[in-house]
């Protein structure tokens, strides 16, 4: 994390917990006051640059510097659920090592999608390894490669104008990408820009996709890492606070843990965005799961 974001968690965690910070400020002035003092002592000569008002003052300076430190909101936790390691990160999902997964519209081949979307993303990745229009044509047959033999419906779309497949939730697509591994999976009606409804998904369909979805990592994670953002936010229209939509994907992995075992992965990361950091504290959160 950068120190503009290290300053801003050390600024939340004095708003969020203020006599805690005090007391953090506190513990280190008296510390270090332990400790300097003796020092000043034998070593009489630091007396001349070190005393007065510029001892106290610059004392409690560093105390507040390293109070408010150690009173940060965490970045990254780390739960423990039976054999498995979930570890709960502020960052950018695509800089994260093995499977990054992708929560996609229900017509998978969707291309025109709204642009803050993580479907979108992945599409401008292929858009541009290729010229012109090839980029769209290599992203949708390496899905279609990535989900020969699942069941679909045709269905006539009036914001399509056109007949198009409709799969059912949580169909994972395995799909790779200059070498890096990505798992897209089917859980909003549409991702389509200008045609995104209210009811665009909710925690029955999203606890259903997220269900197949593990089941399916289970299947092909092979011990890479499995890197999740928070699905359920953004275009889904679940209206839930971020922390219970958090909850609901934390319990969607232990459930499949209790249900079939230990998920065959390095690591499980639930990747969280940095504007998440006002509303999803992780010190609680690791107080509960902890």
């Amino acid at each position: 994390m950068t120190t503009r974001s290290i300053t801003y968690r050390s600024i939340l965690g004095f708003r969020k917990y203020p006599v805690k910070t005090l007391v953090n400020v506190f513990i280190v002035y008296a510390s270090i006051w332990t400790i300097l003092e003796p020092l000043l002592g034998i070593v009489p000569l630091a007396q001349n640059y070190f005393s007065g008002e510029l001892k106290f003052f610059t004392l409690v300076f560093i105390s507040i510097l390293i109070g408010l430190y150690r009173s940060a909101l965490p970045e990254e936790i780390e739960i423990k659920y039976g054999n498995s390691t979930i570890k709960v990160i502020y960052g950018d999902l695509f800089s994260f090592d093995g499977y990054k997964a992708i929560p996609i519209s229900r017509y998978l081949f969707e291309t025109q999608v709204v642009a803050t979307s993580l479907q979108n993303k992945i599409i401008q990745m292929f858009v541009k390894s290729e010229e012109g229009t090839k980029g769209f044509d290599r992203y949708k047959q390496s899905l279609c490669t990535a989900v020969r033999g699942e069941k679909f419906q045709e269905v006539y779309r009036d914001a399509t104008q056109q007949q198009e497949k409709y799969y059912p939730l949580g169909t994972t697509a395995f799909i790779d990408l200059a070498g890096k591994d990505y798992v897209l999976f089917s859980l909003t009606e549409t991702e389509l820009k200008g045609y995104i409804t209210n009811d665009n998904c909710n925690v029955s369909k999203m606890w259903i996709a997220l269900e197949i979805f593990w089941n399916q990592v289970r299947i092909h994670a092979r011990g890479n890492s499995i890197n999740i953002p928070l699905i359920g936010s953004g275009v889904t229209g679940i209206r839930l606070a971020p922390t219970q939509v958090l909850e609901i994907n934390l319990l969607a992995i232990a459930n499949a843990i209790e249900e079939k075992g230990k998920i065959t992965t390095e690591e499980i990361r639930i990747i969280l965005h940095p504007k998440y950091l006002e509303d999803i504290n992780l010190t609680d959160l690791r107080k509960i799961w902890g």
